[in-house]
């Protein structure tokens, strides 16, 4: 009889790139459940406990961390070591009083910011897709896989695909929106410049994949070229995120 849906265990060989699991210390891995972003873009809670902080040693001290309702991802408490978490999610551990936001790394994978209790209550999601629902209100659906209903005294038309959204955690209420043009502060979240960031300079849209380009200077005067799709606007002449942590640890 064939196997039904998809395995359940990962073998480490295979696993993502930009993982930071020692390949050859076991044979498997955690394998990413479905969730708001994919596997080849995120890490698992176990990972990040394990590997990244170091708050435990194997996965039997991950899961008791979190069956006690220590780590919450956008303010929602998570219990499974293999949810997924990706970029600008805010990730809180209870006991250490630790507060991080995920964010493209130079090179590939991930990096952790710390933020303060301010920045807690918000993140940035990046519009993907747009579609009419019944009653005749405009559904957005961002990079994190939420999906939201703009106001309904909004204007359809101030919402564009790749635009970027400031929403509240963990009520999901929109405070702002950063239109993806020229003159705002973005960071590139894949392809060879991931990480870097700075103002947009010029966006030159043609058809094809990944056709359209977008022209970045960062803060040292230094120009680059990537996808269009590549891009993420984090504010409108700053940014609206820390892109750094307090005395330059991350």
């Amino acid at each position: 009889m064939a196997r039904r849906g998809q395995k359940k265990h990962l073998k480490r060989l295979p696993a993502p790139r930009h993982w930071p699991i020692k390949r050859k210390w076991g044979k498997f891995a955690t394998r990413v459940i479905p969730g708001p972003h994919p596997k080849e873009h995120s890490l698992t809670l176990a990972i990040l406990l394990r590997e990244v902080l170091g708050h435990a040693e194997n996965l039997r001290e991950v899961k008791a961390i979190l069956t006690e309702g220590q780590v919450s991802v956008d303010g929602r408490i998570r219990k499974d070591p293999r949810y997924p978490i990706g970029l600008m999610d805010i990730v809180e551990i209870k006991n250490s009083e630790e507060k991080y936001r995920l964010l493209p790394q130079k090179g590939g994978g991930l990096r952790l910011v710390a933020v303060d209790d301010a920045e807690t209550k918000y993140k940035l999601c990046r519009i993907e897709r747009k579609q009419m629902v019944p009653g005749g209100r405009l559904q957005l659906t961002l990079h994190d896989g939420r999906n939201i209903l703009i106001p309904k005294d909004g204007n359809p038309s101030d919402y564009k695909t790749l635009d970027t959204l400031q929403v509240s955690l963990p009520d999901q209420k929109l405070m702002a929106t950063i239109p993806l043009e020229n003159g705002v502060y973005a960071v590139v979240t894949r392809g060879r410049n991931i990480g870097i960031e700075g103002k947009v300079l010029e966006i030159a849209k043609r058809f094809g994949t990944h056709a359209s380009t977008v022209t970045i200077e960062d803060p040292e005067g230094n120009r680059f070229q990537t996808a269009l799709d590549y891009v993420f606007a984090v504010g409108k002449r700053k940014s609206k995120v820390s892109l750094h942590s307090a005395g330059g640890a991350e």
